[in-house]
Order: structure tokens, then C-alpha cells, then sequence
């Protein structure tokens, strides 16, 4: 997983560099994002059902500066989340109605496998802050629309050999009790299921929805796990021996982009988009190559993560000032 999400990073970087929009590609938006830079300490990100960006800073140390989730609306417009103390690292983040929900992993208290939980109204301020033991490794999560919060990840939490993981989860209560635990049994040829690395999920009224792979040529499927731990799988009829793979979700959709080898162009990239109720799939769209790194997928436009070396200089921008694109897919 590690060398997936390494290469998604490289591959995500290197698309950030020297290619320029042409002027038939439909760029739709183009705000400075407020208050951030190409390098200022971010690095995963999750989205809303809004179109609304989740900047997750890379990992804190402790003795450090407090960590911010930092929320970014279409305009550019900031709002941080900031947890309290300097955690080691912020494992989960879930976009909510009532504001925002972050996991971290307080370090000292990991070994013994609890964490923190700190629930953020819409306007960044602390609303609570509680503790909660769990048995494994969480990698993301997301908060139903009646306040519980499902949670996902792998066991056992310590040791390296990734071969030797099983991933589940663990649905918690709205006061953030564990009253549930649960597992992805086995592919249907024994292997073994695991969440993708972009660690995204989705809420409808059929619980929350995560995208699990399996394999090195990878087969995919929607997994959706009500309230009560049960889990609906949907195999998905995806493309064969694309080199790269990322997911999003929008309402009712998920979205795989992918590349191949050789494509011409070369950074030319599709997005096929299923169902999560049925797993059809509802047709291929590609995104232009405007040379930036996908923020949210947005139904027929996505949004995008652009530095600003190469863009007019009337418009007084730092080279590392950083912008939220948006792009009409063709």
C-alpha cells in the first residue's frame, strides 16, 4: 500500500509541473486558495457532498504546533479545524453535516490502542472531545446521517507484513462508544480485500460506502456498511492493467480515474463512474491535460490543485501560491 500511495504522490507531482492549459480546455474556475502554499505541510485530502476541498496535514510530531485540517471552498476561501494539542498524526477525517469529525493517534497511547475523536462545527470550533479504544489500524471513516460514525482499517494494528492484514472496522455510537464490530470476508478465490489508498468514503441512506481492492492486477468493489455492521459488496466491472488508480465520490457515484502506459497523450486520464447502488457502470469521461492534481470530483467537473509558475503575471501571484482549479470533463 505504501508503494501505491508513493506512486500516486509521484505521479500526482510530476502532473503538477510543466504542462500548460490549452485554450481549448474548459477551465471553468480559477481562485487563489487563501492562506496556502505548494509546500506548506498538507498532503491527503478528502472532499464534501458540497464540492468543498479537506486539506490533511502530513504527520505532526510531538512538542510541535497544533495541526489544522484546513477546509477550502469553490471561492478559495480557508477555514481551519485545529485540534487542540500535537498529535502524531490525524488518521481519519469525515466531512459532516454538523461540521467536521477527526481521528488522530496520539502517539504515547497508540500501543494501547487509543485515540482521539474531536468533532468541529461548521465553523471550526471544538464542539468535543472524547477517547475511544479501538483494535486496529483505522484509515478512514465517515459519519452516518443519524450521528454514528463507521470506521475502517486493518488488524492486527502492529507489524509491517501487509500480506498478513485483514481490514474491517468498527461502527461507533454518537457518544462514540464502540458497539459494533465488523470484517470484508474473503474474495470469492480466498484472497484478501483491502481499502484503496485514498482511504475515501461515502454516507447515503444505505449506511457508508469504501472502496476495497484485491489482488496486484487489482479487482474492485463498493463495500456499504449499515449501522448495524452488516456489509453489501458490489464487484465492479473496472479496466484491466491501468498503471494508476484513484477514487472519489460524489452523490450516488463512484468515480475511478486511471492511466495506461503509452496513452497518447501521454497524461491523458479517464474517469469511469459507477453506481454505489447497482455498480453499473454509468459510462467514461477524460480529463483534460491541464497538468494539476485532482482535488474533488464534482459530476461533470472536477477541481484541482495548481501552483502558479506559469500563470500571468498581472495577476501578482507567488509562484508558490496555490490555486483551486475547476475543469469541465469532455
Amino acid at each position: 500500500m505504501r508503494l501505491r500511495f508513493i506512486l500516486a504522490v509521484a505521479i500526482a507531482v510530476a502532473s503538477m509541473g510543466v504542462i500548460y492549459p490549452s485554450s481549448g480546455q474548459q477551465i471553468t474556475s480559477d481562485v487563489v486558495i487563501s492562506g496556502a502554499l505548494m509546500n506548506d505541510g498538507y498532503g491527503r485530502s478528502n472532499c464534501d457532498e458540497d464540492g468543498q476541498l479537506y486539506r490533511i496535514p502530513m504527520n505532526a510530531r510531538p512538542g510541535g504546533e497544533p495541526v489544522s485540517v484546513m477546509r477550502v471552498a469553490k471561492n478559495g476561501a480557508t477555514l481551519l479545524f485545529t485540534v487542540p494539542r500535537p498529535d502524531w498524526s490525524i488518521q481519519a477525517i469525515s466531512p459532516a453535516a454538523e461540521g467536521l469529525v477527526v481521528l488522530t493517534n496520539p502517539g504515547d497511547e497508540a500501543a494501547r490502542g487509543l485515540m482521539h475523536i474531536y468533532r468541529f462545527d461548521p465553523q471550526g470550533n471544538l464542539r468535543s472531545q472524547r477517547t475511544v479504544s479501538l483494535d486496529f489500524q483505522p484509515v478512514a471513516m465517515a459519519e452516518t446521517k443519524s450521528g454514528m460514525t463507521i470506521v475502517v482499517g486493518y488488524r492486527p494494528r502492529q507489524g509491517r507484513d501487509q500480506e498478513a492484514r485483514t481490514y474491517g472496522g468498527a461502527i461507533l455510537n454518537p457518544s462514540d462508544q464502540v458497539i459494533m464490530p465488523f470484517e470484508f470476508q474473503p474474495t470469492t478465490d480466498g484472497g484478501q480485500w483491502k481499502v484503496v489508498h485514498t482511504h475515501r468514503m461515502s454516507v447515503d441512506d444505505r449506511g457508508a460506502s469504501v472502496v476495497l481492492e484485491s489482488g496486484d492486477d487489482p479487482k474492485y468493489a463498493i463495500a456499504t456498511i449499515d449501522e448495524s455492521g452488516q456489509i453489501r459488496m458490489l464487484p465492479l466491472d473496472t479496466v484491466r492493467g491501468a498503471r494508476y488508480h484513484d477514487w472519489f465520490f460524489a452523490k450516488g457515484v463512484a468515480a475511478e480515474l486511471y492511466q495506461f502506459a503509452g496513452e497518447k497523450p501521454p497524461t491523458q486520464t479517464k474517469i469511469d463512474r459507477f453506481d454505489t447502488a447497482s455498480g453499473n457502470n454509468l459510462g467514461t469521461k477524460s480529463l483534460p491535460s491541464v497538468g494539476f492534481a485532482v482535488a474533488c470530483y464534482l459530476g461533470d467537473e472536477v477541481s484541482m490543485t495548481a501552483h502558479s509558475a506559469h500563470v500571468e503575471k498581472s495577476r501578482g501571484l507567488s509562484p508558490d501560491a496555490l490555486r483551486l482549479v475547476t475543469v469541465k470533463l469532455e
